[in-house]
């Protein structure tokens, strides 16, 4: 179905002020996270099947997008636009079999860099190109919908680092875990494998009866840094509870505390895939996902502008809508004003997948990183403080917004550059509660 001008126009002048993501310089700590990816699991990445790495013969299986090829070249995918999906040039890599660690969380000198906030407003509307035509569809999996009666802090993100960018000791994320639970929250979003957090998280979020959003982060180096991820999911989920419990070992127990997986956290906006390639990725991480025992919802986080642009390719591959909404980044809002921005934009944000995919589009929307700074320079009217966060957080928890959005983050983030405004540092709003 092709989208009209007047909706698209109109859509994009509400969104038009939190449309572009800044680096904020984080380059340097995306290239640091995926080497300490590679020490930590001693990959060595060949581009031969079977090859010489550091002296020793490694025979590779397929790769994730080596398997995604190979489907994508014998059968049609009904769920991409007509243009055909293009080839990944990435070099393959294997997927991680080592097993973890539960002693303590692997060393990592730089952390894994969730994307900067939304950022400044573009000066001018993303155009929607036309979309091709449709291919016909396939009957849709069933796939659980996230259950939309929330309470008011459903969701807060947590990053497992120290103010210094070191991974934290178990001991230090069980009492976060914990105090995370008694505050009232049902579950904590992660954005990637980092530090052991499946474990070190997973562990305690267990004890506490929370649940996860875990994500699969997808650095500057594309695709193969983001594989092991996959693998490093499906083999903490079907391993036992604890390694001195052989009988808890029923994978459905795990994979049933996992309520979304959401695969790349604003790779898109930030130009390190494109999205055809993301498209393969969420195909064949499907296929593993589900092969391994997973059925709740697959998905990708980006800002709405971001979504609308690709949804003729993104829709028909995702089981919900997710996106970070910040009413920081627009000029115009104040702190008081954030909960209906955040309830507004849930709307639009809805609207993304109308006449695209299965079931006519319909999916659920959820805003999956939220909240307000506690210091640096005004942008606008929009204006960080310790009590303007205040006041804007219990502005979004007022609104419909706040059981349908997961607050960013726990706690502040030293090991972070400041930014344009200088408030990466400063969202931490886990005291609020």
């Amino acid at each position: 179905m092709r989208r009209s001008p007047l909706i698209a126009a109109s859509t994009l002048l509400g969104l038009c002020l939190a449309s572009s993501v800044h680096r904020h310089g984080h380059d340097y700590f995306h290239q640091k996270r995926h080497e300490a990816l590679l020490a930590r699991h001693r990959l060595e990445i060949c581009s031969t099947a079977n090859a010489t790495c550091g002296g020793t013969i490694v025979h590779r299986e397929p790769t994730l997008i080596q398997q995604a090829e190979q489907i994508s070249q014998t059968a049609t995918l009904t769920q991409t636009s007509a243009h055909a999906l293009t080839s990944s040039q990435e070099t393959p890599t294997t997927p991680l079999t080592s097993p973890i660690n539960h002693e303590a969380a692997a060393p990592s000198p730089k952390p894994a860099i969730p994307p900067a906030k939304e950022a400044a407003p573009a000066q001018k509307p993303i155009a929607i190109a036309s979309h091709p035509p449709k291919p016909a569809s396939e009957p849709a999996e069933t796939v659980p919908e996230i259950p939309s009666s929330r309470p008011s802090q459903w969701a807060i993100t947590y990053s497992p680092y120290t103010q210094q960018g070191n991974c934290k000791s178990f001991t230090d994320v069980a009492a976060n875990v914990a105090l995370i639970a008694q505050k009232g929250f049902s579950s904590i979003r992660l954005y990637s494998t980092d530090c052991n957090g499946l474990f070190t998280v997973g562990h305690p979020a267990i004890t506490h009866n929370l649940t996860l959003i875990l994500g699969v982060y997808i650095p500057e180096d594309g695709i193969p840094a983001a594989e092991p991820q996959i693998q490093e999911i499906i083999d903490w989920a079907t391993s036992p509870t604890s390694p001195s419990s052989p009988n808890n070992s029923n994978p459905n127990d795990k994979w049933k505390m996992v309520e979304m997986i959401i695969i790349g956290s604003s790779s898109l906006s930030q130009s390190f895939i494109t999205a055809p390639l993301l498209a393969t990725f969420l195909t064949s991480s499907r296929t593993h996902l589900r092969a391994a025992g997973y059925t709740n919802p697959i998905t990708t986080a980006e800002p709405i502008p971001t979504l609308l642009t690709h949804s003729r390719i993104l829709c028909p591959l995702i089981d919900t809508l997710a996106a970070p909404i910040h009413p920081f980044f627009d000029p115009g809002i104040t702190a008081s004003d954030a909960g209906k921005y955040v309830s507004d934009q849930l709307k639009v944000l809805e609207s993304v997948c109308q006449g695209e995919g299965k079931e006519g589009g319909k999916r659920e929307a959820w805003n999956v990183e939220t909240g307000w700074p506690s210091r640096g320079s005004a942008n606008g009217a929009a204006v960080p403080g310790w009590w303007e966060q205040k006041v804007a957080v219990e502005a979004i928890r007022r609104e419909v917004g706040g059981g349908r959005s997961v607050f960013g983050g726990w706690e502040d983030e030293g090991w972070r550059e400041e930014g344009e405004w200088g408030v990466e540092r400063s969202w931490g709003c886990g005291h609020l509660f």
